[in-house]
């Protein structure tokens, strides 16, 4: 054994116990912290995992708006050519208003092809009988039938039908406040009637309020547009890079707009982003305290085995030594903390992702029915350099009180 390892391990004893009980307190702060922390990045990854998830059950990764004089196809040709392309879905996206029961309620209408739409997108699609609906995106209530969507049929979310009482079979009317018809009495908003043929859920409460799905045809009757379609939805094998091929359609397509899913949802995203870098940073400051303590602890240690330290420089012990002693006495106390620490983590985080212990809230259970988790096996490696860094950094203070140290004067004491 290192002579520096030998005197380490000694020094991180105490009188009765094989562990200094200051050391005992720095270990198990960072013990917590390190867990904590774990803890906290793996429920938050978990949160904006689900999030995502529904987000992308309702949105394109991609989206591209179409110009008047834009060739459809043309685009669809070019937008096949690229590599990270899974699935094109034409749409017409119009912001209308709906009337029922004397509420006004603004909301996002989506004409599509349903059929197609089906092919890579489950929303629309009917759960079982005994699925439970807050589990899962999908069609809750209702039916798919084609031939009645492509008629007068539509689709609205849970939550426009909780809140306002809106259910299958309901009749509403739509009105395109922007357009008007001329009759004898002058200018009249363009209406049209729809009949509820489902009631969808993706689990996020905003979402399923302001978007609703119509036939496309339907969509264009009732705007008199001249286009089937005035919107691209493009969705890629990996939606974590659809930054990265916005980028690439941009170069392709100059004259039009791109958007990707997280700048639709930027608002959400960017809090959710916040608040996981606020709960870091604070859950972190326990761990940079347990360094401190450390640093206190060893600090204090110098003080006491002054003369100790003398004695070792009379028999050969360097500065060089002396530090590498206190330095190891840091990294053994941090690893210590670090290896307990994400033991502990990795044992809570398992049994709730297999067995789903902790229960969410009733008011939020629609969205999170249990507590999220996602392991992210870089935040461990990332915590765990960070808290044995910080262990080092609190051994540079005895160090640095070390190099100041005369033998002689130490012999002396």
């Amino acid at each position: 054994m290192n002579k520096c390892t030998f005197i380490s391990k000694r020094y991180l004893k105490g009188k009765k116990s094989r562990l200094a009980g200051s050391h005992w307190l720095s270990i198990l702060g960072i013990v917590i912290g390190v867990s904590a922390l774990l803890i906290i990045l793996s429920v938050m990854n978990g949160m904006r995992d689900v999030v995502i998830q529904r987000i992308l059950s309702s949105s394109a990764e991609l989206e591209i708006e179409l110009n008047q004089d834009d060739d459809l196809q043309d685009i669809i040709t070019e937008l096949e050519s690229f590599e990270f392309t899974k699935y094109i879905n034409p749409v017409y996206e119009e912001d209308l208003v709906i009337l029922y029961r004397n509420e006004t309620i603004l909301t996002k209408f989506i004409g599509i092809d349903l059929s197609k739409f089906q092919e890579n997108n489950q929303l629309l699609t009917r759960l079982p009988y005994r699925q439970e609906f807050s589990q899962q995106t999908g069609l809750i209530s209702g039916s798919n039938d084609p031939n009645f969507f492509q008629e007068k049929g539509i689709f609205i979310g849970y939550e426009l039908s909780r809140r306002y009482g809106i259910n299958v079979g309901d009749k509403i009317t739509v009105i395109f406040l922007s357009k008007y018809d001329v009759s004898s009495f002058g200018q009249v908003p363009l209406t049209y009637s729809f009949t509820v043929q489902g009631v969808y859920s993706n689990m996020i409460p905003e979402l399923e309020m302001s978007l609703a799905y119509v036939a496309d045809t339907n969509l264009q009757k009732l705007t008199k547009s001249s286009q089937l379609y005035n919107k691209i939805e493009v969705y890629s094998h990996d939606f974590s890079k659809a930054n990265t091929y916005k980028k690439q359609l941009e170069n392709k397509l100059e004259n039009n707009v791109i958007t990707s899913w997280s700048d639709k949802n930027s608002n959400l995203y960017d809090a959710q982003k916040l608040e996981k870098n606020v709960m870091s940073f604070v859950l972190s400051l326990i761990i940079i305290l347990s360094s401190f303590n450390l640093s206190g602890s060893f600090l204090k240690k110098v003080s006491n085995k002054k003369h100790e330290l003398g004695i070792l420089s009379t028999i050969g012990y360097s500065k060089k030594d002396f530090m590498n002693i206190f330095l190891n006495q840091g990294i053994m106390l941090g690893l210590t903390g670090v290896i307990v620490g994400n033991i502990i983590a990795l044992t809570l985080l398992t049994v709730q992702l297999n067995f789903n212990i902790i229960k969410m809230p009733p008011n939020i259970s629609h969205i999170f029915p249990t507590l999220p988790i996602s392991l992210q096996y870089s935040d461990f490696v990332i915590v765990s350099l960070f808290s044995i860094l910080f262990s080092i950094i609190s051994s540079l203070f005895p160090i640095y009180r070390i190099k100041k140290l005369n033998p002689i004067d130490l012999i002396k004491e």
